[in-house]
């Protein structure tokens, strides 16, 4: 299968990166719309350093080179979480944050925007 771990591992690493959540939460909330996603060991060690210090320095300069982001990625994200742990997917439905599991397509937006703002992602990715 595809998108297992190493595109699981950007999509997390670049949500952390404009958000303040940790690599379980965004692991968590990828897995409620995809459950296969499994960054391998090494990836899932990479996140973790990642999400110690580096995460916060990305978010920073960021937030001074563009500004307050405009999305509200980080509520988008909790909505997808597990009851207790963010917004209840029945919450998030309702104001239609979060996809039901009938239309899960309706999160395209959300990583069509992933790809178009993370200007780290070579030009024959995009």
């Amino acid at each position: 299968l595809a998108g297992i771990s190493r595109s699981t591992t950007v999509v997390v690493a670049y949500v952390m990166a404009v958000t303040e959540l940790s690599c379980q939460e965004v692991l968590d909330a990828i897995r409620t719309v995809r459950p296969v996603a499994n960054p391998n060991p090494g990836f899932r060690q990479q996140l973790a350093e990642f999400g110690s210090g580096a995460a916060r320095q990305v978010r920073r300069h960021l937030k001074q080179k563009y500004g307050p982001s405009p999305f509200n990625d980080e509520e988008e994200i909790k909505a997808l979480l597990p009851a207790g742990r963010g917004q209840s997917r029945t919450e998030g439905a309702q104001q239609g944050l979060v996809p039901r599991a009938r239309d899960i397509r309706t999160t395209t937006p959300f990583l069509l925007r992933v790809k178009r703002t993370f200007s780290c992602i070579p030009a024959c990715l995009k």
